[in-house]
């Protein structure tokens, strides 16, 4: 049986998000592997515009110039933030009901929820080991006006 993009995604952001435990929240860790995403991305010749948040606009050509692993996993936390650091958001209640929740449900439940397309699990499963790694609550305290219940 083959292996879909979420499952592999879901198992790499359990892998990343026993990382970001082990070392203590550490976030360039996840910089680290976006950035390593984001360089096969490349290679393999995918359309980087596909896999990002539609409220951005990411000129990828513009200057030859590409964002590293931070810029990603924050337009990545700021589309999410509102929906998932108000006690009320849709994402917020999923993820903090499931008692089970794992990297693929994550990985998932961000895809939808940006209304991104299947092909990038790879690069949201970073995303979705930060929420797994650190919680809700400290994800969530990426902006200082962060009201996280």
């Amino acid at each position: 049986m083959v292996e879909s993009d979420i499952e592999k995604a879901g198992d790499l952001a359990e892998q990343i998000a026993s990382d970001l435990r082990k070392s203590n929240g550490n976030l360039g860790i996840v910089y680290y592997k976006i950035e390593q995403i984001l360089l096969n991305y490349r290679k393999t010749g995918r359309d980087l515009d596909l896999i990002m948040p539609g409220i951005y606009e990411v000129d990828f050509e513009y200057g030859r110039t590409y964002p590293d692993g931070r810029s990603i996993w924050s337009i990545y936390a700021d589309v999410l933030h509102d929906d998932l650091c108000n006690p009320n958001g849709i994402l917020h209640i999923k993820i903090k009901s499931d008692l089970n929740i794992s990297g693929s449900s994550v990985v998932k439940l961000i895809i939808n929820q940006l209304n991104l397309p299947q092909s990038s699990a790879m690069i949201v499963s970073p995303v979705a080991a930060s929420i797994l790694g650190l919680g809700v609550k400290a994800f969530c305290k990426h902006e200082n006006n962060c009201e996280c219940k």
